[in-house]
């Protein structure tokens, strides 16, 4: 018998729990939101807050964890997504919002689907990812997954500068997600992992990859006039460097996506 407690699925029954209590200025205990879920405790309710709070942050949207409260009237120490001095000032962002304009993020959880179920169908079949994009209806979570796809298959190092510093490191598409094919939105063969100073510079077209897999500085559109003073000034010399490839061939950015980003820029 199985021990897996599924807390995105939690996380799923949760969010219509607060959306609600939002839309009526209301708060709500730990042990009331235990209650409607199920729970004997309320001592997991923090697992799947987390979650919830996480995708909150990331997405810059006002916290919804913060209505849920203990005896004293505020949150437990697990949250950390508003100043609790300004706690007034943080329930009134969140009971102002437009919640109904947000669908539920984790709605692919209510048949039993996970982050880390995603994560290995987009490794072990990268063509497949359309399958995957479907079951999501949200970008933010489907970006996430990307980019933990990403990691496991980079072994979490930048693929041009090798850095390991996890926070560092982005999910970047090679064509962009808006004007890429939905099918291709999720398929880590359209995808490099790199750190946040490398992503910028490719996004922008002042650093690319070409097709045998090489490092490439872009100064035709004279973005960059001293190309030379440039690289010293960021101590890499990446010039016509083989980037970090991920150890099964069947991972490796394509090179059709990468000539179609060089077009582009």
């Amino acid at each position: 018998m199985s021990d897996f407690i599924n807390q995105e699925e939690r996380a799923y029954r949760a969010w219509d729990i607060l959306v609600s209590c939002a839309s009526q200025n209301k708060k709500i205990t730990y042990k009331d939101i235990a209650s409607f879920l199920n729970l004997k405790h309320h001592r997991p309710v923090r697992y799947f807050l987390d979650i919830i709070q996480d995708y909150c942050l990331n997405e810059k949207l006002p916290s919804l964890t913060i209505l849920v409260v203990n005896q004293s009237g505020f949150p437990g120490p697990g949250f950390i997504a508003w100043d609790v001095n300004n706690f007034n000032e943080g329930i009134k962002l969140v009971y102002e919002y437009n919640w109904k304009n947000i669908p539920n993020p984790f709605e692919y959880a209510k048949t039993g689907d996970t982050h880390t179920k995603f994560v290995k169908k987009l490794i072990l079949i990268p063509d497949n990812s359309q399958d995957v994009y479907s079951k999501i209806k949200v970008r933010g979570i489907a970006q996430q997954i990307f980019r933990e796809a990403l990691l496991e298959v980079y072994d979490k190092s930048c693929a041009f500068c090798g850095i390991t510093f996890k926070e560092a490191l982005e999910a970047t598409h090679i064509i962009p997600w808006s004007k890429c094919n939905s099918k291709d939105r999720l398929n880590i063969n359209n995808g490099l992992l790199l750190c946040s100073l490398h992503h910028k510079l490719f996004d922008s077209g002042l650093l690319t990859v070409t097709s045998d897999y090489k490092i490439k500085f872009l100064n035709g559109k004279g973005k960059i006039k001293n190309l030379t003073k440039y690289n010293t000034l960021f101590t890499l010399d990446l010039q016509n460097k083989n980037i970090r490839l991920p150890k099964d061939r069947i991972h490796w950015p394509k090179i059709e996506f990468i000539k179609e980003h060089n077009k582009m820029t």
